[in-house]
């Protein structure tokens, strides 16, 4: 279901107290990805993290960007953009306390790692 997200393009990004929401929209299917661990970005080569001065900008970089790939990897979710860019959401930081780190919604389909 990750991979439905490729080809679909950031309309927004929406912060949340302590998570936040990445909405797409693609020709066929729109999505929300929801982060409960805060996820770390590269763009334009630099790494950031919730704790880096202009973290919040960088996500809100991705908006009008589509996702080229989608993968799950060990334990994270990436996703690269058009730009090369990539978002890496961690799964493994909240699972030790049996918290959700992440949810997909995709029309009326819900994945939650």
């Amino acid at each position: 279901m990750i991979r439905d997200l490729e080809n679909s393009e950031v309309s927004s990004v929406i912060f949340i107290r302590d998570y936040l929401q990445l909405y797409f929209e693609g020709d066929r299917r729109c999505g929300t990805l929801t982060a409960y661990s805060l996820p770390k970005s590269i763009v334009c080569g630099r790494e950031f993290d919730h704790s880096t001065p202009g973290y919040r900008d960088s996500l809100c970089s991705f908006i009008s960007h589509q996702v080229k790939r989608s993968e799950m990897e060990e334990w994270k979710i990436k996703l690269v953009f058009d730009n090369d860019d990539r978002l890496e959401i961690p799964l493994h930081q909240d699972q030790e306390l049996g918290l959700e780190s992440a949810m997909l919604r995709i029309d009326d389909e819900i994945l939650i790692w």
